[in-house]
């Protein structure tokens, strides 16, 4: 269908649910191009909406696409829409057919991918009910935690929190609508396909790094990357535990380092390094595997660590290339070698292993709800927190929000 009618087709359908008129939000479903159906959230946002309803006419109606006719309302309930939205993996659209201010923006940038018609939202000041009992001190408390919110909100969705700025700089009796250039600038909108791509079924997967396998056995390869994984992850554990693990993870006779040795040699090797650095945390970096199989797995990837002795009160960090070869017959280590490429002077923290976690908080909570890539990137987020909180580091504070939270030591 070329590009004019299908507009022609969201234009007609948003002046029909135009013609009708509810105070609170609610849900209107859209047929397009051929059978297609795009959600309409329609009303202003009260405190009491439940964006489970919108949850539950997707399911329903199998949208993949959210667009508005709304003028605001209010602020925390249009967040939570936004972030149900996010959940869904769906994209937001919106034409100047219809509205979408104040509030309504909160709820638009919840879309995993995001296209707009210029004009078509609006910005300004939050303001409170008049009839609201609130006193001086108050007001100024609730202003700041207010904003502190939705600042956070904004950069959890991957928009510029500078959009806040040009916010407060419009009277809530007033209202701003952005153009083209400011809805890319500051990430209001992802992209600017033709008009038929608006109004698409599905949205796009986000290209994700994945792990490169060549192999005439894919099952070994599947098995080959989970043992790695777990052969970081227990060697990220309190010394008993690496060691019990290590103790299975050898073939009786190993290659190591180009030298043969038997398993009792290499476990000593282990035990005595573990003495040396007791708190340690190795994450490999997600995408830099490589995995052949054959009648063995040879699998190489590049790690990063840090490692901390309170005895001794030194730390260690750096990252490093490994290579083994495993025998998929026997779920064992049959050689093992690698090549440190980097170690950072005098590191007082996890910084390798922190910006590992960042990544990983980035893809899951920025990819769409319905991809297998995005439960990964979490999976990988919450395997990597567990390993810098064991090593005494913990993220966030009581009474701090998403934004102003940062791994730090426990207990500082």
């Amino acid at each position: 269908m070329r590009s004019g009618v299908v507009l022609w087709f969201l234009f007609a359908g948003l002046l029909l649910v135009l013609s009708q008129a509810h105070a609170a939000v609610s849900i209107e479903r859209l047929q397009i191009n051929g059978g297609q159906t795009i959600l309409v959230v329609r009303g202003e946002f009260e405190f009491t909406d439940n964006p489970d309803k919108l949850i539950a006419e997707a399911a329903a109606s199998g949208a993949r696409v959210v667009t508005f006719d709304s003028n605001g309302g209010n602020v925390r309930a249009a967040m939570a829409f936004g972030r149900a939205i996010r959940s869904l993996g769906t994209e937001t659209v919106q034409l100047r057919a219809a509205e979408c201010a104040s509030a309504c923006a909160l709820a638009f940038v919840g879309g995993v991918r995001r296209t707009a018609d210029p004009g078509s939202i609006g910005v300004h000041q939050s303001s409170f009910s008049g009839d609201a009992a609130i006193n001086g001190h108050e007001a100024v408390a609730a202003v700041q935690s207010l904003t502190a919110e939705i600042m956070s909100y904004l950069m959890e969705m991957g928009v510029d929190p500078k959009l806040m700025q040009l916010s407060l700089s419009i009277p809530s009796s007033d209202i701003r609508y952005l153009t083209a250039g400011e809805m890319t600038q500051f990430g209001v909108t992802t992209s600017t396909p033709s008009t038929s791509q608006l109004v698409g079924a599905t949205a796009e997967s986000t290209p994700s790094v994945k792990p490169v396998v060549i192999s005439t056995a894919p099952a070994d390869a599947d098995r080959v990357l989970r043992f790695v994984a777990e052969y970081h992850d227990a060697w990220s554990r309190p010394n008993a535990q690496a060691l019990a693990f290590m103790s299975t993870a050898y073939a009786d006779t190993v290659t190591f380092y180009g030298k043969a040795i038997s398993r009792d040699e290499v476990l000593r090797e282990k035990a005595v390094f573990a003495d040396r650095w007791p708190k340690r945390v190795y994450s490999v970096k997600h995408g830099s595997e490589r995995v052949t199989c054959d009648s063995t797995c040879t699998v190489t990837g590049t790690v990063e660590w840090f490692a901390h002795s309170p005895r001794r009160a030194r730390s260690s960090s750096g990252m490093a290339d490994f290579s083994l070869i495993w025998d998929p017959a026997t779920n064992r280590i049959m050689s093992e070698t690698g090549k440190v490429l980097a170690t950072d002077r005098k590191p007082r923290e996890p910084t390798r292993i922190i910006s590992q976690w960042q990544q990983q908080n980035g893809d899951c909570r920025g990819g769409r709800g319905d991809s297998d890539e995005t439960w990964k990137a979490c999976d990988r987020r919450e395997a990597i927190g567990a390993k810098l909180e064991a090593v005494g580091w913990c993220y966030g504070r009581e009474g701090e929000y998403g934004y102003q939270m940062q791994w730090h030591v426990c207990g500082r």
